[in-house]
């Protein structure tokens, strides 16, 4: 009786490796059909797809680098968009892609009312944002010169914050989603160029409309 059990117990052993085997071939063909899937897919679509596959079956080590095609794809089509507006720059950085905006297009001096000439450009990037899921981060931005004694504004931060939200408002209003918004005023706290100069100056008076990773 115990020979027949010990029997018994070394032929489940040998066959205990089936199971894992069998495991590993079905983890196999999953993985396999994912990749296939991926060219049908968009590259938006793509990327969130790798990341959920990292996450479930810890497969990839690397993301498949979709980030770089689309950032590219992305400039590209915003250059071609608004390359006819002048003083527009599209770049990227680590946080996304970079819509920077002079606020000679957006704004008079001191003021956080939109221009009328503003209109345009800002409803192509409206047109654009609304075809893309992206979270949009929008920075206001001014030059180190203090404000007028008259303005209704204490401060230059207080006048950057003004103007992301005037930008903010004017999307909203063209039927974006607020919730893919977050607005931030830096004053004169963050220059990409020197402000000891005009052209400087001028320059570091911007809005910038980022758009996320």
């Amino acid at each position: 009786m115990k020979l027949k059990r010990k029997l018994n117990q070394q032929d489940d052993n040998v066959h205990r490796w089936l199971i894992s085997y069998s495991d590993f071939l079905t983890l196999l063909f999953t993985f396999f059909v994912a990749l296939f899937s991926l060219s049908t897919i968009d590259l938006w679509k793509a990327e969130k797809f790798t990341g959920s596959l990292r996450k479930a079956f810890k497969v990839i080590d690397e993301p498949i680098p979709f980030e770089e095609d689309r950032n590219r794809a992305v400039i590209e089509d915003l250059k071609k968009l608004l390359n006819d507006i002048s003083g527009v720059e599209i770049k990227s950085d680590l946080k996304g892609v970079i819509i920077r905006l002079p606020n000679s297009l957006l704004f008079d001096s001191g003021s956080a009312f939109l221009k009328r000439e503003s209109i345009e450009g800002l409803r192509r990037i409206s047109d654009y944002l609304r075809n893309i899921p992206n979270k949009i981060l929008i920075e206001g931005h001014t030059d180190n010169i203090p404000l007028s004694s008259e303005s209704i504004y204490k401060s230059n931060w207080e006048l950057s914050a003004a103007r992301a939200a005037s930008v903010l408002h004017f999307l909203i209003q063209e039927g974006l989603s607020p919730d893919r918004f977050t607005i931030a005023g830096y004053g004169e706290y963050k220059p990409i160029e020197s402000n000891e100069t005009q052209e400087g100056r001028a320059k570091n008076r911007r809005v910038e409309l980022i758009i996320l990773k």
